[in-house]
C-alpha cells in the first residue's frame, strides 16, 4: 500500500497545484466523526465541507472510551482544546454513524483477532487492571446504541472543565444514505 500511495502522490503533487490556506478553521467548527474508511471523501460531501473549512477529528466510533468520560482527560477532548483555544473553533458538531464497528462489539470475536495477533486478551485485562472482559469492551470505546453514545460523547464535552461552554450538536449519518439525524443541538 506505501508504495501506492507514493506513485499516487508523485503524480498527485506533479498535475496539481495546491492552494495555500491558512490553519485555523473558515467556518470555526470543529467536527467529531468516527474513522470508519466508509466516510473517506462521503462525510465531506454529505456535510459540505471543504479543506479549510473545519478541524476535522477523527476516532474509533467517534467516541470517548468509558473510563476517559468521567475525568474527561482524552485525546479527544485535549484536541477540542487546542481548536477552541488556538484556532478560533466556536462550534462543536459530534457524527456518528450506522453499522459502526464498535457498536455491538462480539466479544469472542474480539478475544480470538487479539490471540491471532499475538495479544493475550486476559494477561492484558489484568495488566491494565480492567477487571474483565467488559472492562476491556469499555476501553475499546464499545456500544450499543450509535444515537446514546452520540449524546454521551456530547455531555462529556459539554460538562468538560477543560473546555469553554460553546455549541454543542450531535448527529447520526447514515452509511447507506448519508441522511443526517439530530440527536441533540444546542439552541
Amino acid at each position: 500500500m506505501l508504495k501506492e500511495i507514493l506513485a499516487h502522490n508523485e503524480r498527485f503533487t506533479q498535475e496539481r497545484k495546491i492552494r495555500h490556506i491558512g490553519h485555523t478553521p473558515q467556518k470555526h467548527t470543529a467536527i467529531v466523526t468516527c474513522m470508519d474508511c466508509r466516510l473517506v471523501t462521503l462525510f465531506e460531501e454529505a456535510l459540505g465541507v471543504q479543506r479549510g473549512d473545519v478541524l476535522m477529528l477523527r476516532t474509533a466510533g467517534a467516541t470517548i472510551s468509558t473510563p476517559e468520560r468521567t475525568s474527561a482527560h482524552s485525546d479527544l477532548i485535549r484536541s477540542l482544546a487546542g481548536g477552541i483555544y488556538l484556532l478560533g473553533v466556536r462550534e462543536i458538531i459530534v457524527v456518528g454513524h450506522t453499522e459502526c464497528g464498535l457498536a455491538n462489539v462480539n466479544p469472542t470475536v474480539l478475544t480470538a483477532t487479539m490471540q491471532a495477533l499475538g495479544v493475550d486478551p486476559h494477561e492484558l485485562i489484568v495488566q491494565e487492571k480492567l477487571g474483565d472482559m467488559n472492562g476491556l469492551l469499555r476501553w475499546l470505546g464499545a456500544f450499543h446504541d450509535v444515537h446514546v453514545n452520540v449524546q454521551e460523547v456530547v455531555d462529556v464535552i459539554r460538562q468538560s472543565p477543560f473546555l469553554p461552554r460553546i455549541s454543542t450538536h450531535g448527529l447520526v449519518i447514515d452509511i447507506q444514505t448519508a441522511r443526517l439525524t439530530v440527536v441533540t443541538q444546542d439552541k
